[in-house]
């Protein structure tokens, strides 16, 4: 009797173990299936990073009027005034928003004494680039050169605006700070126009055109300061003269009542 009892007893603890190590069992891979299902939702809805879009590729006809514009800029570094233009014309007839050909066929007509129609070309040249760099926003190049087409139409303050911008995009460029310079001394800003200088200088000690700049702007600087210095006096004076006018009427006695009328 005792022998079954012990017997059930064993057989007793035997199931329930069974039954626990099953349960344990079927826990963790539930755990282990929840945290696999975590991690894949978890890879699931991450966000990938966007890609930057990529440039837009040149048509046959743009890559034919840039190899065009090349040709006509060396036909008028060797005084072929009218063979650019013809260059540049034939450039603008494949891509007519081209502003770099506006802005050199401009620079043709000028040379040919064609002001009118360098004017156009000059306004055609701003409008393209300002379309330009709507998407392209670090064309240093292109803010360039839209300064110089504002500067071409006397646009001065349009001119330093734009050619800011071109020597923030590239600061290692002497050309882009004299321009810079020349357009300040423009609109009488001298003292900003003798850092430019100075910039274009430190850039290339052998630009002479900056030197020369640089003396004039200096000049332009010390003028003001001389005329605000005068402007100042002038209005001291004034002010001056106004308070010794206040107190002078202030001592003036008043005048004697007048006598009471008469009766006949």
């Amino acid at each position: 009797m005792k022998l079954l009892v012990i017997v059930l007893a064993v057989l007793t603890a035997g199931v329930l173990c069974l039954t626990a190590c099953r349960s344990s069992t079927q826990t963790t891979t539930e755990t282990n299936t929840n945290v696999s299902n975590t991690t894949t939702v978890t890879t699931q809805t991450s966000p990938t990073p966007e890609e930057s879009p990529s440039p837009t590729p040149l048509t046959t006809e743009q890559s034919e009027a840039r190899t065009l514009v090349e040709q006509g800029k060396e036909m008028f570094r060797k005084d072929k005034d009218k063979e650019a233009a013809e260059t540049f014309q034939k450039a603008l007839g494949l891509d007519p928003d081209f502003a770099e050909a506006h802005f050199r066929l401009g620079l043709t007509y000028a040379a040919q004494g064609q002001k009118e129609k360098a004017e156009e070309e000059y306004e055609k040249a701003v409008e393209a680039y300002k379309k330009h760099v709507r998407t392209n926003q670090k064309d240093a190049d292109a803010f360039f050169n839209m300064g110089l087409s504002y500067a071409k139409l006397g646009k001065h303050d349009d001119a330093v605006k734009a050619l800011r911008q071109a020597v923030k995009l590239e600061t290692e460029d002497g050309d882009l700070y004299y321009e810079l310079g020349v357009e300040l001394s423009k609109i009488a800003q001298y003292q900003e126009a003798v850092t430019a200088f100075q910039k274009a200088i430190d850039l290339d000690p052998d630009n002479y055109r900056a030197l020369e700049a640089l003396d004039k702007a200096k000049e332009g600087a010390e003028r003001i300061k001389v005329l605000q210095k005068r402007q100042e006096e002038l209005l001291r004076r004034e002010a001056a003269r106004r308070g010794n006018s206040n107190g002078s009427n202030s001592n003036v006695p008043a005048p004697p009542p007048a006598p009471p009328p008469t009766t006949p």
